[in-house]
């Protein structure tokens, strides 16, 4: 989050004055704003993006009489593995006049996709999900505790005095650099607490085992996985503190924040988020507002919500739609024989092996894992050294790595396919 901030300070600011406004809108003021930014954007898709050129071609649907909200169902729904095989025709042919940078996303189905977000679409993110850590307490240079692969070399952990920001890489996560990193916590006392629910819940367990204490802060904010209620009553119970949940993707299709009052809201003015039920659930399909240079339309995020079936204003003010739950990433942890514990962290290990279409960690003991992967035909010897490179990157050497290709992937007791299985992984969960 940090460094992005810095990068394109100005938009930055410039967005984050208008969500300061656009929170308080009333309903009508959002849908309004919803149908101006979902026209100019479906719009200009079928005048610039090649997928969508053909898409609307084929299915005889005219862009120019687009009108916004009420014509979405017109347009059909985008799976990830569209985009991952059809990537260079999702990207628009003047996308370099709204600025390119790649990024990357495996996500909780194991899957590698590389998609572009433009510098509008960046700030916008930034933008609002400051404005959602600062429902949380959260404001910049408050001083901050983050969890996150930060990848650092040489160090478990630092404090960046610029930024107010003890700093740990969660990559580093067992219980020798966690009693050292709960130290710097009680000397330096952040008021803010960020990352992964299982991170930050490893802390206080360590800490527990160790019989010390951690100095609590004013307010946690967890992304990244579903946030339990057996996990937020564990951390508030720990860290003596409220936390708050925060869910969004690295496609910026969709956005959901946790306001002063508990409620979790769509962040409606950031993306246009419709759900479709099925099966009893009701599946999450986005699109972001502002990514011109690669709009990804109706992008099926692969995460289940419920919403609140009353349309009430939640006391704190705002008119965004309440969400009762969100059902999306749950996984077991790795355990390595160096003593590390590896949960949601794992998730972006394998972002760069072409010809994945997804991919499963099986651990039944401590020094060896199992990747089962499914294959499309331009997997070769050098999609599984990229997938071993992303692998080892986070997990050492000195872990065993068996590499096995199905035609399915293995669903946990509650019949989702999660990115890890472990049967010894399970203790702190």
């Amino acid at each position: 989050m940090e460094k992005s901030i810095f990068q394109i300070p100005f938009k930055v600011l410039k967005r984050y004055r208008f969500y300061k406004k656009s929170q308080f809108w009333t309903k009508t003021q959002i849908e309004q704003y919803q149908d101006k930014q979902l026209i100019n954007l479906v719009r200009h898709a079928g005048q610039n993006v090649p997928y969508y050129r053909n898409l609307f071609e084929n299915i005889r649907f005219d862009a120019s009489t687009f009108q916004g909200r009420i014509d979405m169902h017109k347009i059909p729904t985008l799976d990830k593995e569209t985009v991952r095989t059809c990537q260079k025709e999702f990207l628009a042919d003047n996308a370099g006049k709204f600025g390119i940078t790649w990024d990357s996303t495996s996500g909780s189905t194991g899957t590698p996709l590389h998609f572009v977000l433009d510098d509008a679409v960046q700030a916008n993110k930034i933008a609002a999900l400051l404005r959602s850590y600062r429902w949380a307490g959260y404001k910049l240079g408050k001083k901050t505790f983050s969890l996150q692969s930060y990848y650092f070399k040489d160090h478990d952990y630092k404090f960046n005095r610029f930024y107010n920001i003890l700093r740990f890489d969660s990559n580093k996560l067992k219980k020798s650099s966690a009693i050292k990193v709960i130290k710097e916590i009680n000397r330096i006392k952040p008021k803010f607490f960020m990352g992964f629910p299982f991170d930050i819940l490893m802390l206080s367990k360590f800490a527990e085992e160790e019989g010390i204490s951690i100095h609590p802060p004013q307010s946690i904010v967890t992304y990244g996985e579903t946030l339990s209620k057996k996990k937020r009553e564990f951390l508030e119970k720990a860290y003596r503190c409220k936390v708050f949940d925060f869910f969004s993707l690295h496609e910026c299709a969709a956005m959901i924040s946790e306001c002063e009052h508990g409620n979790l809201h769509l962040i409606e003015d950031f993306a246009y988020h419709e759900t479709i039920e099925e099966n009893g659930v009701r599946r999450l399909i986005g699109t972001n507002l502002y990514n011109y240079a690669m709009p990804l339309i109706r992008y099926e995020t692969k995460d289940n919500i419920s919403l609140s079936e009353k349309q009430e204003t939640c006391s704190c003010g705002r008119h965004f739609q309440i969400v009762k739950k969100i059902i999306g990433k749950q996984c077991d942890y790795i355990e390595t024989p160096d003593g590390r514990f590896l949960g949601s962290v794992m998730s972006h290990s394998i972002d760069n092996a072409k010809g994945v279409v997804c991919s499963q960690c099986l651990q039944n003991v401590l020094d060896q894992i199992d990747i089962n992967i499914v294959v499309d035909e331009t997997y070769n010897e050098d999609s599984r050294i990229a997938l071993e490179k992303g692998l080892r990157k986070r997990l050492g050497n000195k872990i065993k790595l068996i590499f096995k290709i199905v035609p399915q992937l293995g669903k946990s007791r509650s019949g989702k396919t999660p990115f890890i299985i472990s049967k010894i992984g399970n203790k702190y969960i």
